[in-house]
């Protein structure tokens, strides 16, 4: 039996036509297009009400069995398995209706031809089992299934492309840039370039393709994570006892120098993990031990040459580590660790020559250490900006400790207050976010070219365990290209709802409102997970790690201004003995209008104490006053976990958290 014979037949009977016999048509009766039609509207029908009752009977199963609906499931059936199972139930019915209009109307013609033709009346054979099985299956594949297949995509991917022509159109207009080349810095000479010195180089490394394809990265020195390993303090000592990270003992929030001098001491004589082969921290040590201030400056001197090193480098205007971009979200930031060690090194040292009477090397040290953190001001990563606000936060406590014992002179606190008074972490969130928007972007298209492994990737996103996913790779051949450009355009259009509300607080004439990035992003996500399918997976696994990254630029920008108000009060004790009255009492001498709060733009909240100090305090990300506490504590001591206000801390001794 030939294809045209197989169609034909189908077409006779009354099944094809839902037993609606005055729907068969006659053998002599041309195929209208009015028939293909009707014919893929039914094809789309049954398929609606075939799912459409699975759904059904599945709803009721979780209603009975759970009590409700599941969240993610139930959205995604009816959101996107429903309409998709009936646009490919049209394309097979569509392609099965032209087939058999074309295959109809040419044995129209040929009985029109020949009217007497035994072709008019005669009665299909019958076919034995087997036979009829075999062309059965192959028909029913080449026109229900390969067929119809094809036509699937070309309809997906045209959606995909015409949705994406109209996103980057809209950026466009906007004057948005979403490639890679609008996002990296441009290069920097060696002699303006705080990076371009003898320790960062070691972090430099080439790309290179093996015999068997894969990618190894050749480094410039052979070792540089060894390297980092040993640029670094061990994890802090513990010298208050804290259940579920809050002090079981009042302290002032201080560093106790003399634990850390025995556990330098303790790290470098651990002979035991040399000997397993673990990686063991080595520092100078004196013969005995003495002043712990001493002792720690003698363990931390073996980073005096690279310090001085980045001291030198310091008054460099640019910032250009040279991070291979072109590679995307797998770009390696070694960098960033070393940052980071080093600022820990700088807050130490700054401490231990506070409390050796050396103020002029602490404020140098902290000034190091802040200038450090700013060094990531013009990468458009996220995670730099993030290392960035870390940075800030290590350092201030070197400059906290500073004025906790009034070591710090008013030309020292004059230039702290200058330096972070420079500081713009919502400008720089805001350069991360369009970094981010183009790294996801140029991944969509990576995806797209490598379509063996693009489903495979995109689950292991999800999982729990990185590099595993549960899809076979080969399901990414099945993937229309469209969805991925459907995915690229709801992760842009997230990226852009958060940029254009973070850009309204950005503006100078709007900094009185609070940014609160959180929520567009949080609207936007509802809908996504309301509507959840293979259209927005990627958006979904990608956009919620922006949630906390906003609160965090918020916070950094915060206690910037916080401690630029609280160098003005000291400069102010300094001068007349004690604390102002009011902030309006440090205009103009010490600061050249009455500090507003980043969070609300309203006066920031003082007062003075009766033991001599002051409560200087933000309004935090909730937007209300909630009198200076940063966390609530049960009765029993044990955390609430709610971050209410951002407080400046009190050298005194207390149990509660702290900013910083």
């Amino acid at each position: 039996m030939t294809l045209p014979e197989y169609l034909l037949r189908k077409n006779e009977r009354p099944i094809t036509w839902l037993f609606i016999r005055s729907w068969i048509p006659a053998r002599t009766e041309r195929y209208s297009w009015l028939r293909v039609a009707a014919f893929t509207v039914k094809s789309a029908l049954i398929a609606c009400l075939f799912v459409g009752g699975m759904g059904l009977v599945f709803e009721e199963a979780n209603r009975l069995l759970v009590g409700n609906p599941g969240p993610a499931t139930l959205p995604l059936f009816w959101w996107f398995i429903l309409p998709t199972f009936a646009e490919f139930a049209a394309c097979v019915g569509l392609c099965w209706a032209i087939v058999s209009r074309i295959c109809w109307n040419q044995r129209a013609a040929r009985l029109a031809a020949s009217p007497e033709s035994p072709e008019a009346t005669a009665p299909w054979p019958p076919l034995g089992f087997l036979r009829r099985s075999g062309w059965r299956l192959l028909y029913r594949s080449v026109v229900g299934l390969v067929t119809p297949m094809l036509l699937f995509h070309a309809i997906e991917n045209i959606r995909g492309a015409w949705a994406w022509r109209q996103m980057r159109a809209k950026l466009k207009a906007k004057g948005e840039c979403i490639e890679m080349a609008c996002i990296i810095p441009p290069p920097a000479r060696d002699e303006e370039n705080f990076f371009a010195t003898p320790f960062w180089q070691q972090f430099t490394y080439r790309q290179e393709r093996t015999a068997n394809g894969n990618i190894t990265n050749i480094w410039l020195k052979p070792t540089p994570f060894a390297y980092t390993t040993n640029f670094a303090l061990p994890a802090e000592p513990e010298t208050v006892k804290r259940i579920n990270g809050i002090a079981k003992e009042p302290t002032d929030g201080r560093i106790d120098l003399a634990a850390w001098a025995a556990h330098l001491r303790a790290v470098t004589t651990n002979t035991a993990k040399a000997r397993s082969g673990g990686t063991q921290l080595t520092f100078p040590l004196p013969a005995v031990p003495g002043d712990p201030a001493k002792d720690v400056l003698f363990a931390l001197s073996k980073f005096d040459a690279t310090l001085a090193e980045f001291a030198a480098a310091a008054p460099r205007p640019r910032n250009r580590y040279p991070t291979h971009y072109e590679d995307g979200f797998n770009a390696l930031l070694p960098n960033l660790a070393a940052l980071k060690s080093t600022v820990q090194i700088c807050k130490l040292r700054a401490v231990a020559r506070l409390a050796a009477g050396d103020s002029a090397g602490a404020a140098a040290d902290t000034l190091l250490a802040f200038r450090l953190g700013e060094s990531m001001r013009e990468e458009p990563l996220l995670i730099s900006q993030l290392v960035r606000f870390a940075c800030d936060s290590i350092a201030m406590h070197a400059l906290w400790e500073g004025m906790a014992v009034h070591r710090w002179d008013d030309a020292q606190l004059a230039a702290f207050q200058k330096l972070l008074g420079q500081r713009d972490h919502a400008a720089g969130i805001v350069r991360a976010l369009e970094g981010e928007r183009a790294f996801g972007s140029e991944a969509m298209e990576m995806l797209m070219r490598r379509r063996g492994r693009a489903l495979n990737e995109l689950d292991s996103l999800g999982s729990e365990t990185p590099g595993y996913s549960d899809t076979p790779v080969s399901l990414g051949f099945f993937v229309p290209s469209g969805w991925f450009r459907q995915n690229q355009v709801g992760l842009l259009r997230g990226y852009q709802e958060i940029l254009d509300h973070a850009r309204s607080y950005m503006a100078p004439t709007n900094r009185t409102a609070p940014w609160k990035g959180e929520q567009p992003l949080g609207d936007y996500l509802t809908e996504l997970n309301a509507k959840r399918s293979p259209f927005t997976i990627m958006a979904g696994m990608l956009l919620p790690a922006l949630s906390k990254a906003t609160d965090k630029a918020n916070r950094a920008q915060a206690t910037a201004g916080l401690a630029v108000v609280a160098c003005a009060l000291e400069r102010h004790r300094l001068a007349h003995g004690t604390f102002p009255a009011a902030l309006a009492e440090l205009v103009p001498a010490y600061l050249p209008a009455v500090p507003t709060d980043w969070m609300g733009g309203q006066p920031l909240h003082y007062e003075r104490t009766d033991n001599g100090w002051f409560r200087l305090w933000s309004i935090g990300g909730n937007g209300k006053d909630d009198g200076g506490v940063f966390r609530k504590l049960t009765e029993n001591g044990r955390d609430l976990g709610e971050v209410l206000d951002w407080p400046w801390p009190l050298p005194l001794p207390t149990r509660d958290p702290r900013l910083f």
